[in-house]
């Protein structure tokens, strides 16, 4: 546990719950798998400025899946042609990582959940059966339409999977995506054969996120070229 001024750095209780379920805006998820903790930055009033759920390293037994941004050049001196092409290929890159998740916060909570972001990579830092050599990522929502529609996995995802990725999470639970990304291509794609929204959420943070990502980069988390399978979010990473 550690003190700010105006703020307490500490794990959640029991007795947090209803302001918990109240700043993530949901009354299902709280429970915490195995070896995950959830911590709070809470006011000496006691209300809960911001949260976060730090998980285990992931990936270690259901596979967990993304896509790396890559670059292939064409070029021909003699047509004068220089063409840079971004390639997606799906992997497991990032498998060994903890994960940062359910972060959260209160307006005018930032330098709150800056603190618990710290607090985390102090955590996995020190730990000695830390994962993939210290290495911390956070997945942030790509970009959706009004009526909450993916272009990304409309233009990737839909042609080999016709769930809807909202309805799928809903129905299946966050495992699905193991599932689904058995039926994705494996093979390298050009990102030039997708429609032109599709290739614009490559790597794009939705608005309602953006607050939460300018915390990350903060804390030192950066966009390494690794993108969310459902949406195209960018997954930021930190070692």
């Amino acid at each position: 546990m550690s003190q700010a001024d105006h703020f307490t750095v500490r794990d959640a209780s029991a007795a947090d719950t209803p302001a918990l379920a109240a700043l993530l805006a949901t009354t299902t998820g709280l429970a915490l798998a195995r070896g995950a903790r959830r911590l709070v930055a809470a006011a000496p009033d006691g209300r809960l400025l911001a949260t976060l759920r730090l998980d285990p390293p992931l990936g270690l037994q259901t596979p967990r899946h993304w896509y790396r941004v890559g670059c292939t050049v064409h070029a021909s001196a003699e047509l004068r042609l220089f063409l840079r092409q971004a390639t997606l290929l799906l992997g497991n890159d990032l498998t060994g990582a903890h994960e940062l998740a359910d972060l959260a916060m209160a307006p005018g909570g930032d330098a709150a959940l800056q603190a618990l972001v710290w607090a985390a990579r102090h955590a996995v830092a020190s730990d000695p059966a830390t994962g993939d050599g210290h290495r911390l990522i956070a997945e942030l929502p790509g970009l959706r339409d009004a009526q909450g529609r993916s272009p990304f996995w409309d233009g990737l995802g839909r042609p080999f999977c016709a769930l809807d990725p909202a309805e799928a999470l809903a129905r299946h639970g966050p495992g699905w995506l193991a599932d689904v990304a058995a039926l994705l291509p494996r093979q390298l794609l050009y990102a030039a054969f997708l429609p032109d929204a599709a290739q614009a959420a490559i790597g794009a943070v939705h608005p309602s996120a953006q607050a939460v990502h300018d915390v990350l980069q903060a804390c030192g988390l950066r966009w390494q070229h690794q993108i969310r399978i459902d949406d195209g979010g960018p997954v930021l990473e930190a070692s």
